[in-house]
This record gives structure tokens, C-alpha cells and sequence, in this order.
């Protein structure tokens, strides 16, 4: 006699939901992956036609590199002098010839400040500088850290007049370049001046010293962010390395023409 197989039917009622599961979670999972892929080729896609047209551009980078020293002797007989190396720093902006709320600028500010170079020698940092003073020696007091520099808009002649220039400053129309000093501070200390020598306070001063260009190398890296009169946020980052290798000549003038889509603004939204 054959015996009868006895069918559980609630295991493979459970094992048919374990299955519809497994597979609903697979197509489930299936169709996320694709709305990611669809919302990733679209959104480059919006970015891509964003960036279709080159509203803002570096022009150019003019950096003008010097060391001075400032004399912390009592008797002020130069015989405890602090030298610094510092670079000032203009990068122009160009945002074509008819000026429109979209190529003018609304917000202006620097930030991620990176200074890549050794911590053994100085102090480094990275500030603006006031445009009427470029190129000019001062007596700097210390170097202030700082991750962000926000900058005035300037709109209109009358605004212009009035505005105060010892704070970071910015025509709407990019008529003007963004000013930053680099500055190593600190990097001789108690130096005394010999007698029967005449140095001058400038990059000189820093062979006097013995102070090795290669040992005060610094790469600075920040980024520049717009936001135009149509709230569009434009970005570019920057970088380069500080020009020494001629900085015992006393103070140097270099400019870079800049070329390529590194040097073009991205726009973020």
C-alpha cells in the first residue's frame, strides 16, 4: 500500500512569502538604482548646461614677493631685529564686456585657506590686503589666522568714496582685483644687524640671515566664491607656490596670464 505524503501547506505558504519578499526586495532595490543613476545623469546634466556659458574667469595672478624686519631692540640699533617674508597677492577677475545682474557680483568671500609648506620656520597666513598699500613695506605686528575673508560690494561712485578700504573691498562690476598678503612672520628672530654692513629691508635681507628660500617654500591654496545679482554661487579654486627663487634680488614683480577651465568659475547652483 502507498503511503500518502502529508503537504504542510503553511510552510510553503511561508516559504512563498519568504520568496515574494526576497524578490520584491531585489526589484525594490533594482529601482533605486535606477532613480539614482536618472537623477545622477540629470544633474549633470543641469550642471553641465550651467556651466555651458564662462561667466566669471582669472584673468590674471600678480604676486609681488619682498621680506622686511622690525626692529625689537630697546636702543633701536638693529641689534634684535624679527624678519618676515610676505607676498602680496591680486588676482583680477574677468566677466566679460556688457555688465547684466548675471556677471556682477553680489557676495564675494574666500575661504579654505590652505598653506602647505614646513611649520619649522615662521608663522603663515593668508589675509587681504588693502589695494592702496600693494607692494608697499609695512611694520606688521603678527600674523592673524584666519579660514575666511568676506568681502564689502561696492555698487555704485558714490559708495566708492566712502568705502573703507583697510577692510576687504570689491567693485559688483570686477573692476578692481582681490588683494591678499601672504605673510611668514617670525621667520629669523633676534638677528643682529652687523656694524660694518648695509642691508637693505628687503628680500636681501633674508641671504644676510642665512635664510634658505627652499626652507620657507609655502604652496598656497584658497578658494574665491561669487554669488551674482541673480543668486547664482559661482567657485574656483587657486593655487600656487610662493615665487622665492629670486627673492634675495630684494623685491619681485611676477604675473601669471591665466588659461584653461582651471581658472573658470564653477557654478555650483
Amino acid at each position: 500500500m502507498k503511503k500518502r505524503i502529508k503537504i504542510d501547506r503553511k510552510k510553503i505558504i511561508a516559504i512563498l512569502i519568504t520568496i515574494l519578499l526576497i524578490l520584491i526586495i531585489i526589484y525594490a532595490g533594482m529601482i533605486r538604482k535606477h532613480i539614482k543613476i536618472k537623477q545622477f545623469a540629470e544633474s549633470n546634466m543641469q550642471i553641465y548646461q550651467n556651466n555651458e556659458e564662462q561667466v566669471f574667469k582669472i584673468e590674471r595672478i600678480v604676486l609681488c614677493s619682498s621680506a622686511n624686519a622690525i626692529d625689537l631692540s630697546e636702543e633701536k640699533n638693529l641689534q634684535n631685529l624679527s624678519i618676515y617674508q610676505y607676498t602680496d597677492i591680486a588676482v583680477y577677475i574677468e566677466n566679460g564686456e556688457e555688465l547684466s545682474n548675471k556677471n556682477t557680483v553680489k557676495e564675494l568671500y574666500i575661504d579654505h585657506i590652505i598653506l602647505e609648506g614646513t611649520d619649522e620656520i615662521g608663522n603663515k597666513s593668508l589675509n587681504y590686503r588693502n589695494i592702496l598699500d600693494f607692494g608697499q613695506k609695512q611694520e606688521i605686528l603678527e600674523a592673524k589666522e584666519t579660514n575666511n575673508i568676506n568681502f564689502n560690494i561696492v555698487y555704485t561712485n558714490q559708495e566708492n568714496e566712502t568705502a573703507n578700504y583697510n577692510d576687504p573691498t570689491f567693485f559688483t562690476d570686477c573692476s578692481n582685483p582681490i588683494t591678499l598678503q601672504y605673510l611668514n612672520y617670525n621667520v629669523a628672530n633676534g638677528y643682529k644687524m652687523d656694524e660694518d654692513k648695509s642691508v637693505a629691508f628687503d628680500g636681501s635681507i633674508l641671504e644676510e640671515a642665512g635664510i634658505v628660500p627652499e626652507d620657507i617654500n609655502c604652496k598656497v591654496k584658497f578658494r574665491i566664491n561669487i554669488v551674482n545679482n541673480e543668486d547664482e554661487k559661482y567657485s574656483c579654486w587657486i593655487n600656487f607656490q610662493i615665487p622665492l627663487d629670486d627673492i634675495y634680488e630684494g623685491t619681485t614683480m611676477k604675473a601669471k596670464t591665466t588659461n584653461g577651465n582651471q581658472y573658470v568659475f564653477f557654478r555650483e547652483r
